[in-house]
């Protein structure tokens, strides 16, 4: 069961973008071994969303919402953590 729901829709864009990053690091960045690591947590997070979206009774009474919560913990606190180790190698390097 794929919902089509406005909320998905962000959802279904924000994992988008987040693995567009992750492979442009791959094939235009230096450090590939840092963005295969990316891709690796990418596929872990994405896979279990995939058997959580698989699942229909996830969905029923209020469901829904527990499910977009978690959907978009993962590819936040991914980003977020990304960004904060960028900025400490910033900070370090100066």
């Amino acid at each position: 069961m794929i919902p089509t729901d406005s909320e998905f829709s962000m959802l279904y864009v924000l994992y988008g973008i987040t693995l567009i990053l992750i492979l442009c690091g791959l094939l235009f960045r230096p450090n590939r071994k840092e963005f295969w690591v990316h891709l690796l947590f990418y596929s872990l997070y994405a896979g279990l969303m995939i058997y959580v979206f698989s699942d229909k009774q996830n969905f029923s009474g209020g469901g829904s919402l527990v499910v977009l919560f978690y959907g978009f913990i993962f590819p936040i606190s991914h980003l977020i953590i990304y960004g904060i180790i960028k900025l400490i190698k910033f900070v370090r390097k100066k």
